[in-house]
């Protein structure tokens, strides 16, 4: 659905959040520990299921995600909706995106000046913790700060 270059930066070192809201309540979030195209359609993206309990109840009630993925350093940042998101069991040969994913990630905190070890201890997981939220993009926006923001992405030719 999006063109190479927004694939390439969704798998990068940035930032994941992952926002879902039932009817009538606040939206809840939770840091995304990795994003994997399954295929032409559909995103995945790795949680820690304790800490996004509330954020996966609201997906197996209304299926609707919202993913922001943002580079810290630059603050480029890309949205992307989804409206049929189901929660199906952490694959363990996928363990290699998360630690790639937190590999590429931590230089970019640290050149804000957190300390490595925070952001390490922010990402520590247990593998037994972890799920995937699948869905496929319905919508998706430049959501970098600047005359583009809000702006749709550019499609796949």
């Amino acid at each position: 659905m999006f063109d190479h270059d927004i694939v390439a930066f969704i798998q990068s070192g940035v930032s994941i959040t992952l926002a879902a809201c039932a009817p009538g309540r606040v939206p809840s979030m939770s840091r995304g520990y990795a994003c994997k195209p399954v295929d032409g359609d559909t995103i995945g993206i790795i949680l820690p299921q304790t800490q996004a309990a509330e954020a996966l109840d609201n997906i197996r009630l209304t299926g609707r995600v919202a993913v922001a993925f943002s580079q810290p350093t630059t603050n480029r940042t890309t949205q992307i909706k989804g409206t049929d998101a189901r929660i199906v069991a952490f694959d363990p040969d996928d363990e290699h995106l998360v630690r790639k994913h937190i590999e590429e990630f931590v230089p970019e905190a640290v050149a804000l000046g957190t300390p490595e070890e925070m952001v390490r201890a922010l990402l520590s997981y247990q593998r037994e913790d972890l799920v995937m939220v699948l869905f496929t993009p319905t919508s998706g926006f430049d959501q970098t700060p600047g005359p583009k923001a809000g702006h749709p992405l550019p499609a796949t030719p």
